[in-house]
């Protein structure tokens, strides 16, 4: 299997419980670098769980044969542990799909098609389309742009409105669509979920004690 648009992922203890994240360095197919900033590891070679996140094909869970080492260019890097990883097998790709969505608050400019501009947040984002919500009354088939920086440099997307909510105390819901995104677009709103994913998993692991004893 090669990756196609892979930077980083997430490597678990021998528990099944998230360790840590990893840099992602491909070298050829089925071989891999992965460099870790966390400094608790020892040398040690072993087959774990290492779900990869791929901006084009999505979440990729594997098992992988790794070889940890200390990192020759840690001064360079900033990263003192590094891994040698060859991938084993591949479970799944359970992520592929356009209606995984993240929680966001993403506070923005919009603009109407009519040239009208009016302000919003976004409150959940996939690859597919977003749910935002304002005060701006719009009908389903409306169609409004925003620009955003989901990956590097920011760039316009446009929407078409599916659904309307009339929210409690005020305001309006809207469950919408993207509107003509081109692959690049949609491999950065893609990549940019999965990040706000990988982010949360690691949230939930500092809540916990450092699981692994075979890997510290």
């Amino acid at each position: 299997m090669r990756l196609k648009d892979c930077e980083s992922c997430l490597v678990y203890g021998s528990d099944r419980k998230p360790l840590s994240r990893a840099r992602v360095v491909e070298l050829k197919e089925n071989v891999l670098q992965l460099y870790f900033r966390i400094s608790k590891l020892k040398a040690v070679r072993l087959k774990t769980i290492v779900d990869f996140y791929d901006g084009q094909q999505g979440l990729i869970r594997t098992l992988c044969d790794m070889t940890l080492k200390k990192n020759p260019k840690v001064y360079e890097t900033g990263e003192p542990w590094m891994a040698d990883c060859t991938l084993v097998k591949v479970y799944e790709s359970f992520q592929r799909q356009k209606d995984i969505r993240v929680k966001v608050q993403l506070s923005t400019e919009f603009l109407l098609s009519d040239g009208k501009y009016f302000s919003g947040t976004i409150r959940n984002i996939s690859a597919g389309g977003l749910y935002m919500v304002t005060d701006q009354k719009m009908n389903s088939g409306h169609v409004f742009s925003f620009s955003h920086a989901f990956r590097e440099e920011p760039f316009r997307v446009s929407a078409k409105v599916l659904r309307v909510q009339e929210l409690v105390g005020g305001g309006f819901g809207y469950g919408c669509k993207f509107e003509e995104l081109s692959p690049g677009e949609e491999a950065d709103i893609r990549n940019f979920v999965y990040q706000k994913q990988i982010r949360r998993q690691l949230e939930k692991q500092k809540k916990q004690e450092l699981p692994g004893e075979d890997l510290l």
